[in-house]
């Protein structure tokens, strides 16, 4: 019986063409399925609200022709400093473009159905924000520059004509500042919101709000009084509720103009599974009909409010 080699990273050694060497050491190019045997794998987003688990509960769920993939960065020692997912996507030129335009380009695309697209190699998180996925947080500096030795010759490799950075937060800019003395060009993404809950009720919340929010928020108080009454519930598993709720997520994604993923009924039931302690469903019934939902990570002292679902 042969066994095949193991390196140092603890998973199957690659063949050449899954390799990118670069000036400061080599990034291996792997799958899900080879990086289970990977410890780097685990320690890369141990600090970080979205783990690995989250990761391979996006790969594992998604639809809408992802490819993902995961490089392996390796210092000249052979040490992983870092694993990075990345994937490639089929990407609509005309996404959000309304009117006469976008109906003439459907057209077409029903004879060229990739009329007017391109394939692009995103790194990060095809749903949510990006991280670099470092085994140590010294180490960002190095894995970005890692990251944009290696990227242009694999976008090459798979015949991919943009490299987006997908979604990463401003924390990042000063570490990807690499990528823009290198010709990338920085673009503002949707924005993201904190609020700081330092209040020790709701009274004292509500104080803190303008005069008109406060007037605002008053008429519909009452207007919800005078209707049946909406009660909440939190849970860490949406399985048994997904079905009802799953629709009122779809709503809210169809009426967007601007789309990316579709998360699924397997993303949601997974996350309740798989992240049990980290994930929240906050459930509002209205005369026992689910009317609404949000689905939140916690993690330490933060919320993250990642998607919602309304009754429209």
């Amino acid at each position: 019986m042969r066994f095949a080699p193991v390196d140092s990273a603890g998973f199957l050694r690659m063949s050449v063409a899954n390799l990118i060497l670069f000036e400061q050491g080599v990034a291996k190019v792997a799958t899900l399925a080879e990086l289970q045997s990977c410890e780097a794998w685990k320690r890369a987003f141990q600090n970080k609200c979205k783990d690995h688990r989250y990761y391979e509960i996006v790969e594992d769920t998604l639809q809408g022709g992802f490819q993902f993939r995961y490089l392996v960065l390796q210092d000249d020692s052979g040490e992983v400093r870092a694993v990075q997912p990345v994937f490639f996507i089929r990407q609509n030129l005309f996404e959000g473009v309304p009117g006469k335009i976008r109906s003439i380009v459907d057209l077409v695309r029903k004879i060229f159905p990739r009329f007017l697209t391109m394939r692009v190699l995103m790194v990060g998180c095809a749903a949510g924000a990006g991280d670099l996925g470092v085994c140590d947080e010294k180490d960002e500096a190095w894995a970005a520059n890692a990251l944009q030795a290696s990227l242009r010759k694999y976008a090459r490799q798979n015949g991919a004509s943009l490299i987006v950075l997908k979604d990463f937060p401003a924390k990042y800019r000063s570490v990807l500042e690499t990528f823009s003395s290198k010709g990338y060009a920085r673009i503002p993404s949707m924005p993201m919101t904190c609020l700081p809950l330092q209040y020790k009720d709701w009274d004292e919340y509500f104080r803190t709000l303008s005069k008109a929010t406060r007037k605002d928020l008053r008429r519909k108080f009452r207007k919800a009084e005078r209707a049946p009454k909406i009660d909440m519930q939190i849970v860490n598993d949406i399985a048994p509720y997904i079905d009802e709720a799953y629709p009122l997520y779809l709503a809210v994604h169809e009426r967007s103009p601007l789309k990316f993923e579709m998360l699924t009924k397997n993303y949601f039931r997974a996350v309740g599974q798989r992240m049990a302690e980290r994930a929240r469903f906050f459930v509002w019934r209205q005369s026992g009909k689910i009317v609404a939902f949000s689905f939140c990570l916690v993690c330490d002292d933060a919320v993250y409010d990642e998607c919602i679902g309304l009754d429209y």
